[in-house]
């Protein structure tokens, strides 16, 4: 059975961004006794970037404050698709090759994903393909910095001798610019490579083969894993329970409850 996440509802639907809260007037209701707290797990998802233009505003914010580097790890993150762990494994000379004496970039390159390669009975590399946005960003870093070929993309600026940025820096690096921003999405390393997946249903128009082709990219065991790591976010859930919203019009109310201002 084909499964199509992500489909958009025929017809006006509540926006949940413009509802506005319904207020009771009057005591309607006697004062709390001590209730016990309910117990909820701890929040630790992350979401994808959804709107195009907040992709757009990172990358000129980046670029505008110099942080060359920053804006490549984040076109790069949200182009290839790989753990924050693979992201920053790569190095220049993974990207380039000579050509009459002259470095061009290669049209793709193998990468043995660490996490896969440590669970996986039969080791396979997945192969990046090396696009337009992701050759800009890494030219425009060029242009201000001469690494060496054998240098990481992320290098730490802070000690470059000591290698690659840590995973704990990006994860930093990310939710300055959320809140640099107020981007209204929970940021963290996972958001680069759902952002990836996110884009990769919408402009395929949610065709089914193309999750079935990100279930294989990520190794998930089932297209339902895929979906939940895509995300269901807390507002496509809440858009749910509006949506339905059954039994609408038939409860007569009373002036004792108003809309909110």
């Amino acid at each position: 059975m084909a499964i199509i996440p992500f489909r958009k509802p025929d017809g006006p639907k509540p926006d949940i961004g413009k509802m506005k809260s319904r207020v009771l007037n009057g005591e309607l209701l006697p004062p709390a006794g001590e209730i016990e707290k309910r117990e909820i797990a701890g929040e630790h998802t992350s979401e994808p970037i959804k709107d195009p233009r907040d992709i757009r505003r990172i990358s000129e914010f980046l670029i505008s404050n110099k942080r060359y580097r920053d804006n490549m790890l984040f076109i790069l993150g949200i182009n290839f698709g790989l753990r924050v762990s693979d992201l920053l494994s790569i190095r220049f000379c993974d990207l380039f090759e000579l050509h009459n004496n002259k470095h061009v970039f290669k049209r793709s390159f193998p990468i043995l994903e660490e996490k896969t390669k440590n669970t996986r009975k039969v080791q396979r590399n997945r192969y990046i393909t090396i696009n337009n946005a992701v050759m800009d960003a890494v030219e425009l870093y060029l242009q201000h910095f001469s690494p060496r070929l054998d240098d990481f993309l992320f290098a730490s600026e802070s000690n470059r001798a000591s290698g690659a940025l840590h995973r704990v820096s990006v994860d930093r690096i990310l939710k300055g610019i959320g809140c640099d921003l107020d981007l209204p999405y929970k940021i963290a390393t996972h958001t680069l490579r759902k952002t990836f997946a996110f884009h990769q249903m919408v402009q395929a128009n949610n065709d089914p083969r193309k999750l079935l082709l990100l279930q294989k990219i990520f190794g998930h065991s089932s297209v339902a894993q895929t979906l939940d790591y895509i995300g269901i976010t807390k507002d496509e859930i809440e858009q749910a329970y509006l949506d339905l919203n059954l039994g609408a019009g038939v409860c007569l109310l009373d002036s004792r409850i108003s809309e909110a201002s």
